[in-house]
């Protein structure tokens, strides 16, 4: 495999039409779980969404501009060069602490999931909007400290140029730091959270469908039937999110591994790296999929936004108060036909 072919599709091509499209995706998620945040996972995912904004916008300034700077004959008359030189002071260290506020963020996800999967009755007090509140604050402050070395890491010399500092040059610092602290805790520790916790959940959901479809009780109508079907759907949508994270975490953790235990392999893996990349601003750009698939009440929020409503109505989300007033009058509905021995299927579903 070329990996200068391979770098050049992906860095010049397909990494930004992954990540300008991106970008707007997990901004406008950011807004609405923002409008939203009735529960603590609707916060979390605000959270979420945040980070991948960061992580996309970082991701389209260093890897498109370090490639055509490559190409540059002339890199010291070069626009994109000196773009990239002085960009990347701060675009470098805002990524890699995007990723790890990423990392950390799912995992608080995973967390929210599965204390409302095992222990419904203490959710209601560990799981509130602003706890996970609290929970994203402390991920950023933890996110930025463990990052703070980064911006140690890179420089300008005399000439205006790019380079490792001291500090990343040191072998000490690339053993300890970017090695085993980096694979702890970006890797092995939040890791092993995600995959055990995603494992019980799955198998809890699992448990709880076969139970409802042996009851005769869980009709359409019923208020507590509704809860759990729309607590379970969100779950789901949480353990697909952190599958699909992992899934496309691999390739780059598979890459950084050979490179700092494996160095003598390095050259094998090197038509990979642009790949990983390319993976992880896949990850980052896909969520919203996932919230519109799994989601009907964000289904809701991204139709309202895009509709073409008349007036002042036009691209406005609904407010907490028009949600009640329009819940009541579904459920209003829903109990009327009912009444009058019709079949309907309802169309409230709680989050």
């Amino acid at each position: 495999m070329d990996y200068y072919l391979v770098e050049h599709v992906v860095y010049q091509y397909l990494l930004p039409a992954v990540c300008i499209p991106g970008v707007c995706a997990a901004a406008l998620s950011a807004v609405i779980f923002a409008r939203m945040r009735q529960t603590s996972l609707e916060v979390l995912l605000c959270g979420l969404s945040i980070f991948d904004v960061l992580l996309l916008t970082c991701t389209l300034l260093i890897y498109p501009a370090i490639h055509s700077c490559g190409q540059q004959e002339n890199q010291m008359n070069s626009l994109v060069c000196h773009f990239f030189w002085k960009s990347a002071l701060l675009t470098f260290p805002i990524s890699v602490i995007a990723q790890t506020g990423s990392v950390w963020t799912c995992v608080a996800v995973t967390l929210d999931r599965f204390i409302a999967v095992s222990y419904p009755i203490r959710k209601r007090v560990l799981c509130t909007p602003n706890t996970s509140l609290a929970v994203l604050l402390g991920v950023t402050f933890f996110s930025v400290i463990f990052k703070i070395p980064a911006f140690l890491e890179i420089q300008l010399n005399e000439a205006g140029v790019l380079v490792d500092t001291d500090l990343r040059k040191n072998q000490l610092y690339q053993k300890i730091y970017m090695t085993y602290l980096y694979t702890a805790i970006i890797v092995v520790v939040p890791w092993t959270i995600i995959i055990v916790l995603n494992v019980i959940v799955i198998r809890k959901v699992r448990i709880a469908y076969q139970i409802q479809a042996n009851m005769t009780l869980c009709r359409p109508n019923n208020s507590r039937c509704r809860r759990e079907e729309g607590e379970r759907k969100v779950t789901v949508m949480a353990t697909v999110m952190t599958g699909i994270f992992i899934l496309c975490n691999i390739p780059p953790t598979l890459c950084n591994s050979v490179e700092s235990f494996l160095p003598d392999l390095k050259q094998n893996f090197r038509p990979i790296i642009p790949l990983s990349n390319l993976l992880v601003c896949v990850n980052s750009a896909s969520n919203m999929l996932i919230y519109c698939v799994f989601n009907q009440k964000f289904r809701r929020a991204v139709i309202k936004i895009f509709r073409k409503n008349k007036g002042l109505d036009k691209g406005r989300l609904p407010s907490r108060r028009e949600e009640s007033k329009t819940m009541m009058r579904e459920s209003s509905t829903t109990a009327i036909l009912v009444n009058d021995k019709l079949i309907t299927r309802t169309t409230m579903n709680s989050f």
